[in-house]
């Protein structure tokens, strides 16, 4: 297993959020980075945002409480002004599986939520949506 990292900023200019995680995700390391991403979306002062992840680094997640946990970001991100989240996962099939169905358990009914080979493609998508 790979240890877990993430790297969270802000894409200037705009109210997106960015995560690049890596590695084997655990509940806590989980529960930390959403807290430090809902304090990031703090800047944003109730205003619209939104979150690009860019998943494609991160090893499968196996455990039931990790996965949960994940599911908590859509609800708590909508709960917190978030409208849309842009998932980039390359070309892993499974990473974007997994990452739809956290959405599809969690209770955010509102959030907008997509899939994106590249970077760029999820940026011009969360921009076209005035964040």
């Amino acid at each position: 297993m790979r240890e877990p990292s993430c790297t969270n900023t802000i894409v200037p200019g705009t109210n997106i959020i960015k995560s690049e995680p890596y590695g084997s995700w655990t509940p806590e390391y989980t529960i930390n980075n959403r807290e430090n991403i809902l304090k990031m979306a703090e800047n944003f002062k109730g205003q619209k945002w939104g979150f690009m992840g860019l998943i494609y680094n991160m090893d499968p997640i196996t455990d039931p409480k990790t996965s949960e946990e994940f599911a908590k970001y859509h609800s708590e991100f909508q709960k917190n002004g978030c409208v849309a989240i842009a998932f980039v996962v390359g070309r892993k099939v499974a990473i974007k599986a997994q990452a739809q169905r956290h959405h599809d358990i969690s209770s955010a009914e509102q959030l907008v939520t997509q899939h994106f080979q590249t970077e760029e493609e999820a940026l011009e998508w969360l921009k076209s949506l005035g964040l």
